[in-house]
């Protein structure tokens, strides 16, 4: 334990001490941004080396497999048909992931930086039993087409798009088809690694079956059943599951403050390399707020200290992942990609989002009287839309059933909040409060996010959904009671 983690009294109060806590929580934090740094940079370097390296598979010899997957009817198989739903085998984003591996760059630098995709006005007419979702129709039009490449193709630098790489380097060894079977077995064997073992040793205290709650809401209610076979999205998934994983069997919140940080590092870089849409990052901070929560130290001032000094680490290694990125971008391929990314920001922040909705969509508001521009005239309503929508898209969480997930959601965030405000009040001593008030930290995390990014959060509800089964997650963490009395002292509880 560091010299910044000293202890104190044990029925000390957190706002009357603020100052000595706050002066406690930021002593000698120095070194700990320079550690974090320092690996941080080394992960990004290492990302971009692995990125230069896929520029040398061979096109063709990947234009040939997804060729070969096309004519054997992969890109139009259904998936999950149980659900009731006519859900497609393969997404949009996985479609435009392996359509940028088709491109033709400028220069190995430009390919390693970041990714070309066919523009989104050229959709091709689709025919009987093709996919409706248009990146898999200019998928399978170009690979119908002698070069696949996209003459017209324009370069997509909002994100690192790790999973471009991934498929690449996959595809070198493995058909199309198997790239989403990989993503979804890896999620599930290390969520498992989790679970089987936190079940078993659930007897011994709050840490085990803390952990099984998480693991089990990641496996089972957060959409993994429907995005798993996504190789686009399950890599954020299994960057999640890992940092899990990690935590549970190293106690890496628990253990030295330096590692510590490193951890927070790598998993803010992991994240941002595979955030694509997904919600990766509010999840991430949430799981890392409860996983220090759960594991810290047994010390108000070191808990306070995990959680302050990871969430910052946190972000700001995803904030240098992006910047490295855009500094990348701006020197080797486009001067003004900062302007285009700051306009792109400004828009997910926004409330504006009607000209942005299915036609179907808008169709459907008209006839029942609701004009979808109206919306957009103030904040507050785009909000309660938003509301609307991510209400539906529980059907993810409830296995197809929106009306299930919203029963699920509901009853979770209405324990949740009983059981937090009931294990707050019975607390034994400090410590035990200042995990709780970390874990009510982060059930922060996903509404205020949604609240600053509202037409993201809209227009992706199906998607930015997944990230508020941390509200089950909670609810079963303290539906496992907390210890009671001074074994709240020991890590193992």
């Amino acid at each position: 334990m560091s010299r910044g983690e000293r202890s104190h009294k044990p029925d000390s109060c957190l706002l009357s001490e603020f100052p000595a806590i706050a002066r406690n929580v930021m002593t000698r934090s120095g070194g700990l941004y320079l550690r974090a740094f320092v690996a941080a940079g080394i992960a990004i370097a290492a990302f971009f080396a692995l990125s230069y390296a896929a520029t040398f598979v061979d096109r063709q010899g990947i234009a040939a497999k997804l060729k070969a997957a096309n004519a054997r009817g992969e890109l139009t198989q259904t998936w999950a048909g149980w659900s009731g739903r006519a859900i497609p085998r393969f997404h949009g984003n996985d479609c435009l992931m392996l359509a940028a591996l088709l491109q033709d760059y400028p220069g190995r630098v430009a390919q390693t930086s970041s990714a070309r995709i066919p523009p989104a006005d050229a959709q091709p007419a689709a025919r009987p039993g093709d996919p409706t979702i248009p990146a898999c129709l200019q998928l399978i039009a170009a690979l119908e087409r002698p070069d696949p490449a996209d003459p017209n193709a324009v370069f997509y630098h909002r994100y690192l798009h790790g999973q471009r790489i991934f498929a690449a380097l996959a595809l070198a060894v493995a058909s199309p088809e198997a790239l989403g079977w990989i993503t979804l077995l890896a999620n599930a064997l290390v969520l498992l690694s989790v679970l089987i073992p936190a079940l078993i040793r659930r007897n011994e205290g709050w840490r085990e079956r803390g952990y099984a709650a998480i693991a089990t809401t990641l496996l089972l209610f957060d959409g993994l059943w429907l995005f798993g076979i996504y190789f686009s999205f399950s890599l954020s998934d299994l960057v999640l599951a890992a940092f899990l994983a990690c935590a549970y069997h190293i106690r890496s919140a628990g253990g030295d403050e330096r590692s510590f940080v490193i951890g927070a590092a790598l998993f803010g870089v992991a994240t941002a390399i595979f955030e694509f849409l997904t919600g990766g990052i509010p999840f991430g901070l949430a799981a890392l707020l409860g996983v220090v929560a759960l594991d810290g130290p047994a010390d108000r001032d070191a808990l306070l200290r995990r959680a302050f000094h990871g969430s910052l680490i946190f972000a700001l290694a995803i904030a240098l992942t992006f910047a490295v990125k855009l500094a990348l971008v701006g020197l080797f391929v486009d001067p003004n990609v900062l302007g285009d990314f700051r306009n792109a920001l400004s828009t997910r922040v926004g409330a504006s989002f009607a000209d942005s909705l299915p036609p179907q969509e808008i169709a459907w508001l008209a006839a029942h009287g609701i004009d979808a521009a109206s919306l957009d005239r103030h904040w507050i309503l785009a909000a309660l839309y938003m509301v609307a929508r991510l209400a539906y898209a529980t059907f993810v969480i409830g296995f197809g059933s929106p009306v299930l997930g919203i029963i699920m959601m509901g009853t979770a965030v209405i324990a949740g909040a009983v059981l937090l405000i009931r294990r707050a009040r019975t607390a034994p001593d400090t410590i035990m409060r200042t995990r709780l008030l970390i874990l009510f930290g982060s059930a922060f995390v996903m509404p205020l996010w949604s609240l600053v990014f509202v037409n993201h959060t809209l227009l992706h509800a199906v998607w930015m959904v997944r990230p508020f089964a941390w509200f089950i997650a909670l609810a079963g963490l303290l539906l496992w009671r907390p210890p009671d009395h001074a074994a709240s002292h020991s890590p193992k509880n």
